[in-house]
């Protein structure tokens, strides 16, 4: 009898692995590729010799059908993840209508860690740095920005100017714009110069990137495109570093850059030269400064000489220059002081809306968690209360580990389980239980440590290291339970009121806001009809005087 088993399906292997305790090793084989007679007569005597090990050879062609199945469904997830990462932009265009993800690792960390998620943008430090005593680098800036820039978590504002390209890789003439894309940005485009010739080509436009003085900011990519009667095309591109260009926009003596383009068009035939770009990298020199505007309702407008700025409240821009159609007829618009009295409603309304938001919450998850404590002591002092009734016709060894009192419950649910019995040792009374749970006393006779609320899972212990982890429960927690019980209805009712409240107070206050609108516009309506008023009489004199 050979002792090289010959398997013909899983069941077979299944019998043979468990027909021993020992090693079973499994030779796998092609029919077209049998294995030696050698190698079988080496494994029959090794077999012989070693009776805990067990030898067995298959076919290939033989295997399961479900390995098959789980090669084929593994390969088919692999193809498609390669297909959507490979058509990820298309994919993200016809989803959201862009191409790119406006968002990456730095905004998630400078939103979450320096911005608290959007609650807090740090304008409040501007107070700080208005004395005398700072540097005037800092003067009027807003200081968690700052220490943001430091740190290459918030962005520094970087202007292109003198925009010069020259040796464009094509002949003729043609409409040539130029594009630049930062980081997460949308690309920003110059004007069109339109009819040019591919040796020099200046823009007029001063282009400001915003970048990050950090290794994992991504490039700052230039390219130049040909605009076409359909569509356009790129010629050429440059990629630079983003920390390149902040240290070249700081030093007065290294912003002036000239770069080789690289073509696009690989089969265009060799030009004499490269092409070039030109660019002068420098910090803002924008008259309005606006990186410090401070106010939200302040508009800056540069003089005619613009050399210097005026600054005006919106409520004055909007009085001198009135809203105007596309027509250039002048059209009605509310008062920025009624906005204003309206703005002003909607954020206490806010505020007040989400103070009852977090109170509501806080309840919830107050009485969630002290109803888990509750629970989880009085589940112990019950299991407790189990072993010691039976006790009498059960010994058992006191103290008793968590799994211990866990396994009498779990024994003592099967045992009553769909009986009706109350009263019983393996269903106690809330009397007994609460008998046990008044004071340490008779625990301490039994050696029986007082229990703890949460202890006793391994996964707790192999998070804290520790075997101590959970609260001590309070004495007299089995009556707490009971009053809980008691009004268990009353306090969910209380909850489910708060959260219809909550949806009522939104309802109410955005009715409120909406009568406020309304009252402000009939206000302004019947200001306007008194207006008119007061003008007709004098209209009518003059007709009757001429006639």
């Amino acid at each position: 009898m050979s002792l090289v088993t010959e398997v013909f399906s899983e069941a077979e292997l299944q019998a043979l692995c468990s027909s021993h305790k020992g090693l079973t090793t499994l030779l796998l084989w092609a029919p077209w590729h049998a294995p030696s007679v050698h190698l079988i007569k080496v494994l029959e005597a090794i077999a012989g010799e070693q009776k805990n090990a067990c030898f067995a050879k298959v076919d290939i062609v033989d295997l399961p059908i479900k390995l098959t199945e789980e090669l084929l469904v593994t390969a088919a997830i692999i193809i498609a993840l390669v297909f959507l990462w490979t058509y990820r932009a298309n994919l993200m265009l016809a989803l959201t209508g862009d191409s790119k993800l406006h968002g990456s690792f730095l905004d998630c960390v400078w939103c979450c860690c320096f911005q608290c998620c959007g609650l807090c943008t740090g304008e409040w430090t501007g107070c700080f740095t208005m004395m005398p005593c700072c540097p005037p680098r800092w003067r009027r800036q807003n200081l968690v920005r700052m220490v943001g820039k430091q740190l290459g978590l918030s962005n520094y504002t970087v202007e292109l100017r003198n925009l010069v390209v020259g040796d464009l890789p094509f002949d003729g003439r043609a409409d040539i714009f130029l594009s630049v894309e930062c980081s997460s940005n949308p690309a920003m485009k110059t004007s069109v110069a339109e009819d040019r010739q591919a040796k020099v080509i200046h823009y007029p436009e001063v282009l400001t990137v915003r970048l990050r003085h950090c290794f994992l900011e991504e490039n700052v990519r230039i390219s130049v495109f040909r605009l076409n009667v359909v569509g356009s095309e790129e010629l050429c591109t440059i990629t630079v570093g983003a920390m390149n260009i902040i240290d070249w926009a700081r030093n007065p003596s290294e912003r002036m850059k000239r770069f080789q383009l690289k073509s696009v068009d690989h089969g265009n035939l060799d030009r004499e030269t490269p092409a070039w770009l030109l660019v002068e990298f420098g910090e803002p020199i924008e008259v309005r400064d606006l990186d410090n505007v401070r106010s939200v309702d302040t508009i800056r407008t540069t003089t005619s000489d613009m050399t210097r700025f005026t600054q005006r409240s919106v409520a004055e821009y909007k009085h001198t220059y009135y809203l105007l159609d596309s027509a250039g007829h002048a059209i009605d618009e509310p008062f920025e002081e009624d906005l204003a009295e309206v703005r002003r409603m909607r954020t206490n309304v806010k505020y007040l809306f989400h103070v009852w938001n977090v109170l509501t919450l806080l309840f919830l998850l107050c009485y969630a968690a002290f109803r888990s404590y509750v629970w989880s002591c009085y589940r112990r002092f019950e299991w407790l209360t189990m072993a010691v009734l039976n006790n009498a016709t059960i010994p058992t060894h006191f103290p008793l580990s968590f799994h211990a009192m866990e396994s009498i419950g779990a024994d003592c649910q099967a045992e009553v389980s769909g009986t009706g019995l109350q009263g019983v040792p393996c269903r106690p009374s809330i009397g007994q239980v609460n008998m046990l749970c008044q004071g340490s006393q008779y625990l301490d006779s039994l050696h029986q440590p007082w229990p703890v609320a949460y202890s006793g899972y391994e996964w707790e212990e192999h998070l804290f290291g520790s075997s101590h982890v959970g609260l001590r429960c309070m004495e007299g927690i089995c009556s707490v339970r009971q009053w809980v019980v008691e009004r268990e209805y009353l306090l969910l009712g209380i909850i489910l009121g708060a959260i219809i409240f909550n949806c009522l107070l939104r309802w109410t206050c955005e009715h409120r806001i909406q009568t406020l609108k309304a009252r402000k516009l009939r206000e302004r309506q019947q200001e306007s009809i008194e207006f008119r008023r007061g003008k007709r009489p004098q209209n009518q004199n003059f007709y009757a005087n001429w006639f």
